[in-house]
């Protein structure tokens, strides 16, 4: 999932990427607390719809605890707390406020359903800095086709407003499609309008469940698109980019911007499961590891080994050897490049 950020206020997002560039070590926690969801998203990676036939299970609090801690001495520095859908998590607060206690950055990925405004002053106290809340159509029952369920947008929204007035910075996050390409400016400038802070993109990658199932929802021209959305950045005194895409456009910013080409690869950013299973990506839903079966070893050198013994197995294009951009985008992202079976199909290359 090669994520573009782009910032117009001051955010403590920041703090993990400047604590990666010092130390060179892990330094983020997405961590999948439930596999429940009660959305139907057509592009879900993790195909957790409530409609899907998975069984719906929760990571007991004990075991929270203790993933916690070992991130804590690992020197994990931000937890995104993931799903599913976390607001249906019944420990959600516990997890907050002991993450918070342990010294972390906490975010929130949510679709904002059942996110009322009692409930993000409650999350806010507890330590919640962040959430992520997508708008993936300004046209309402676009919206809901494609979180696959009536009223989302509606409670995206709500979210949203709910989130800002409790003082939490807000992302505005927009998974790219065929469905929704040609109004993603809008959907910034929609956002912006309510006073949100930040505004996220990806483009929907064909991956296992319903995403490999989905996968001609995919965008026509995603570089495109980050181009029109550097453009409206400049012009409307955007401060900063945070990109995660290897094909991102980097000369097309006149923006401050922090590009790590894929932070799976780089080692920044980790995935864990409810069941504590620990993926490359979020699109990669086969295990590295787990991480409650360290048996005493450091989850930092653990997963220092796995990485790189994964990362060993890529098969580079060859076309790759002689691109001059090679350095810089690394061979691109490998999900794309494994669903292509070739280069990154976002490559000018292709």
């Amino acid at each position: 999932m090669c994520v573009v950020t782009f910032d117009w206020e001051e955010n403590d997002a920041k703090e993990k990427v400047k604590h990666f560039m010092e130390k060179r070590k892990l330094t983020w926690a997405v961590v999948e607390i439930t596999n429940a969801c009660n959305l139907n998203c057509m592009w879900c990676y993790a195909n957790n719809g409530y409609k899907s036939k998975i069984s719906r299970t929760h990571m007991p609090k004990k075991r929270l605890d203790n993933l916690l801690r070992i991130l804590s001495d690992s020197g994990i520095k931000q937890i995104t707390f993931s799903g599913g859908e976390p607001t249906v998590y019944p420990h959600l607060k516990h997890a907050i406020g002991t993450a918070k206690d342990h010294g972390f950055v906490v975010h929130m990925n949510t679709n904002g359903f059942i996110l009322t405004q009692k409930m993000a002053h409650e999350l806010k106290a507890l330590g919640l800095s962040q959430v992520q809340i997508n708008i993936d159509s300004l046209k309402r029952e676009k919206h809901d086709y494609i979180r696959g369920r009536k009223g989302s947008f509606n409670g995206a929204i709500s979210a949203l407003k709910a989130a800002r007035k409790a003082g939490i910075t807000c992302v505005s996050q927009t998974v790219v499609t065929k469905h929704n390409e040609d109004e993603i400016v809008d959907i910034f400038r929609f956002a912006r309008s309510m006073g949100i802070q930040r505004c996220r993109v990806w483009d929907m990658m064909p991956t296992e469940g319903c995403g490999f199932d989905n996968s001609d929802i995919r965008p026509t021209n995603y570089i495109k698109t980050l181009e029109e959305l550097v453009l409206y950045a400049e012009k409307t005194g955007a401060k900063h980019i945070e990109i995660g895409e290897p094909l991102f456009p980097l000369h097309k910013a006149k923006i401050p911007t922090s590009h790590v080409s894929c932070v799976a690869t780089a080692g920044v950013l980790t995935n864990i499961s409810h069941t504590g299973d620990v993926y490359f990506c979020v699109t990669q839903r086969k295990p590295m590891m787990n991480i409650f079966e360290l048996n005493g070893a450091s989850f930092q050198e653990a997963y220092e080994k796995k990485l790189a013994e994964f990362v060993s197995s890529f098969s580079i294009p060859s076309e790759c050897a002689g691109c001059p951009d090679s350095q810089r985008c690394r061979a691109g992202c490998y999900t794309r490049r494994e669903h292509a079976k070739g280069l990154d199909y976002w490559c000018k290359l292709n």
